[in-house]
């Protein structure tokens, strides 16, 4: 039997829309599917870092060592705008990974980058802070800077993705992920040094596949945030830019961080910029997936001046597009909608609401 055209058209677009459908019951309070953050953009500055002078050993004595400028921001998104690089913190696997920016009409949203584990990675390179002898720098009043991460995700290595990872990442590690194009090829904003490449700009959108598996330590708990990528560049725990208010708060998004201390099934999302710091609250949480993966779709979108996490039932990996129309579903779906208008609290206002520090460690800093 000979089908139609436009059968066949109508099965691939009902195929393509069961691949990227969202969470069903949706949950906006508790367990949450769907988180939602409005009027997202500031009007401030923050304090970009132009130089690092760490000074000679041992004193190490230079100051300032770290030598900043204020810079202006305002307008949609402002400062998430700006390139951002995607953090994540182990025990987790990484399963794919896949970002997407719109076209210049804005129509059509165009894969930019993409990675399937065990395979070379498009436009797509993973990283850490253990610069030195294989790719990147390192001195002893200087710190790391940004490496190469090599296949295991433990170490570094002598050119990007010059080892194919897996998707493990151990709980005694961190990495984040920039483009291909580096900042020799062209200039990146604010101040960079060893190995440094470009985030992703403007409007973007991060879909990834993953679990948490349970941790050996209970002091060691899984995070997937967004950094501005400047932080990366100059000291991702020492002289950098996420500082939160004004002067300072480049712009940080956790999407899914467990706590330490906390509820060890649970996953918070907090947002932070020259505004302060808002999040889900004390009560609202995602699912840490310890016993199977899940896919989320995490959306920074300048027009609505918006950015939503939501869960999704499935991602086809292999599209190398979508219509805005399945952006926008995900934007006004279901989910628990946090302003960050005005009244935000300040990053340790937020902290102590919560009971807990953030369990990131400074590994590697300045």
């Amino acid at each position: 039997m000979r089908l139609s055209p436009v059968f066949v058209l109508l099965a691939t677009l009902f195929s393509a829309a069961r691949s990227q459908s969202l969470m069903s019951p949706a949950s906006t309070s508790g367990a949450l599917t769907g988180l939602k953050y409005t009027s997202v953009g500031a009007t401030g500055t923050y304090n970009q870092v132009t130089n690092i002078i760490p000074g000679t050993f041992p004193t190490c004595d230079v100051n300032p060592f770290c030598i900043t400028q204020p810079k202006q921001i305002s307008g949609n998104l402002a400062p998430f705008n700006e390139e951002m690089t995607f953090n994540f913190r182990g025990p987790l696997n990484l399963y794919n990974i896949a970002v997407f920016q719109p076209d210049s009409t804005g129509a059509t949203w165009t894969q930019a980058s993409s990675w399937a584990a065990g395979q070379t990675p498009n436009n797509l390179v993973f990283m850490n802070n253990f610069g030195g002898d294989k790719s990147g720098e390192f001195s002893i009043c200087g710190g790391n800077s940004q490496s190469f991460a090599n296949g295991a995700w433990t170490d570094a290595t002598t050119a990007a993705n010059a080892e194919i990872a897996n998707g493990f990442l151990d709980e005694n590690h961190e990495i984040n992920i920039m483009t291909a194009q580096t900042c020799a090829d062209s200039p990146c904003d604010g101040f960079a040094r060893g190995t440094a490449n470009h985030g992703w700009a403007d409007s973007k959108m991060l879909v990834v596949t993953f679990d948490m598996p349970p941790s050996q330590d209970p002091s060691k708990v899984p995070a997937i945030w967004a950094l501005n990528a400047q932080v990366v560049r100059s000291a991702e725990y020492g002289c950098n830019c996420r500082g939160v208010g004004s002067p300072g708060g480049c712009g940080e998004l956790d999407i899914l961080e467990t706590l330490v201390g906390a509820d060890p099934t649970h996953g918070i999302s907090e947002v932070y910029s020259v505004k302060g710091a808002t999040g889900s609250g004390s009560t609202n949480f995602f699912a840490r997936p310890t016993a199977g993966k899940v896919t989320y779709a995490v959306v920074f979108d300048v027009q609505t001046d918006s950015i939503a996490i939501q869960q999704l039932a499935g991602w086809d990996y292999s599209q190398t597009s979508v219509a805005r129309s399945v952006i926008d579903g995900f934007l006004n779906a279901p989910a628990l909608e946090v302003s960050f208008a005005t009244g935000a609290r300040r990053r340790s206002e937020v902290q102590k609401l919560r009971g807990v520090i953030g369990g990131r460690r400074r590994r590697h800093a300045l």
